[in-house]
């Protein structure tokens, strides 16, 4: 196997956005470029210069037809979606799209390529005690979800050792199905309120109103244009506040991956 160059990713992850973009335009499917994607847009016309993923939000209706629809001629791309076969895996509450012609290095329980994440946006209550409450289990709930896709290592400081054996011990199939059952709780088309599960943080800074996530336009990234939402400021200001602000040279950082060709 040969190893992708760092300088190379934007463009592996650049062609698999192209190909979600077409099959939603024939499709009708919504979806918007999200998180730091976003702000890539906005700021840089394109990739943050030091990122090295792609985010995109999906309405839960488009969600459950793009992961039950998606397909590729070519078969070289490849919609995941709980998925445990042999040869890939990846199994959680959002889905990847990724490059079966690639492989990630240094996974044990998930199995793919390179890769665009892809996140459900799901109803969410009113009340605002509530949304803090569901908003804390949603993130426990993804937290496991993450140390089950990692090898068990009791000496691994960034997880904690009792969250490590809960999440080992359980395994994905629980804790999706625990997420799962608050997520569906408010259906996303009866709801006022909306929004994602964050992956990271507790917090309400994922619920805006139903309304953000019915309009939609395009921006620019990479010298093409793909679909964001009409109200695009409102969701990075809620997320980030100053989002033109760039960060410290020490908080410039990527996820390291390691990618390697293996066609």
């Amino acid at each position: 196997m040969e190893q992708i160059r760092n300088a190379e990713i934007h463009k592996y992850l650049l062609d698999i956005l192209k190909k979600i973009d077409e099959f939603c335009r024939v499709e009708g499917i919504r979806y918007s470029l999200a998180y730091g994607t976003l702000i890539g847009a906005v700021r840089h016309k394109g990739f943050i210069p030091w990122d090295d993923d792609i985010d995109l939000l999906m309405p839960r209706p488009d969600f459950e037809r793009f992961t039950k629809e998606f397909k590729d001629e070519s078969g070289r791309y490849a919609c995941l979606f709980q998925t445990d076969g042999k040869d890939v895996s990846f199994q959680h509450i959002f889905a990847k799209v990724h490059d079966s012609w690639t492989v990630i290095e240094g996974q044990k329980n998930c199995r793919f390529g390179l890769f665009v994440d892809i996140f459900p946006v799901d109803g969410k209550p009113e009340d605002i005690e509530t949304q803090k409450w569901m908003e804390r289990k949603l993130t426990h709930y993804a937290h496991r979800l993450n140390i089950c896709g990692t090898r068990f290592n009791p000496f691994n400081f960034h997880q904690p050792l009792l969250a490590s054996i809960e999440a080992h011990l359980k395994g994905p199939k629980h804790f999706i199905k625990a997420a799962q059952e608050l997520m569906f709780k408010y259906p996303y088309g009866s709801c006022k309120k909306a929004g994602a599960v964050s992956m990271t943080r507790n917090g309400t800074r994922e619920v805006f109103d139903r309304e953000l996530f019915e309009h939609y336009t395009t921006l620019e990234f990479e010298g093409c244009r793909f679909q964001a939402f009409e109200d695009w400021k409102c969701f990075l200001v809620q997320q980030y506040g100053d989002y033109m602000q760039l960060p410290p040279e020490k908080d410039r950082r990527n996820h390291g991956i390691a990618a390697y060709r293996i066609k």
